[in-house]
């Protein structure tokens, strides 16, 4: 009976035809709920992979502390504070990255085909290869300026090794 009433209520309402419309990809309604999925899986995430009463366990038990901070539950409080913190940060930079295609797309009215490539995964990826490729530039500019360990003039020592 129930789920009968529940069926006349979605044909005859169009209830997904209104979901559909209400979450085209650049309504409101859509980045808003896009946003708090984000950070609630961020948290979910957190809460399952990060124990810190372990954690601070496992600092008592190799003779590690944190300064100021007595081992055990002050311990595992103070680390539950500063990832809560962290994941709360770094949820709003998820969040930033995810919605710049959208936020693209409303103010430059260009299709959101087009605007995806600038923002989430993408934004990721070109980010982190510039990174990489500026590290893997520095890294080959220091070996090519190194003199060697075979240098005549330094006497095959490391420099700064013997002084």
């Amino acid at each position: 009976m129930f789920f009968g009433w529940l069926a006349d209520v979605f044909q005859n309402s169009n209830f997904f035809a209104i979901l559909a419309q209400e979450f085209n990809g650049s309504s409101f309604l859509y980045v808003l709920s896009y946003i708090i999925m984000i950070y609630f899986f961020a948290y979910f995430w957190t809460t399952v992979q990060f124990q810190p009463k372990e954690m601070a366990n496992s600092l008592r038990d190799n003779g590690s502390f944190i300064p100021g901070l007595r081992p055990g539950k002050r311990t595992a409080d103070y680390l539950e504070m500063v990832m809560t913190r962290i994941t709360y940060v770094g949820a709003g930079f998820l969040a930033l990255i995810a919605i710049i295609p959208q936020l693209v797309a409303s103010a430059m009215n260009i299709p959101f085909a087009v605007s995806s490539f600038l923002g989430g995964t993408g934004l990721l990826i070109v980010v982190s290869v510039g990174l990489d490729l500026v590290q893997r530039i520095e890294a080959n500019l220091i070996m090519r300026n190194y003199s060697g360990f075979l240098d005549s003039e330094g006497g095959g020592r490391i420099k700064g090794a013997y002084t």
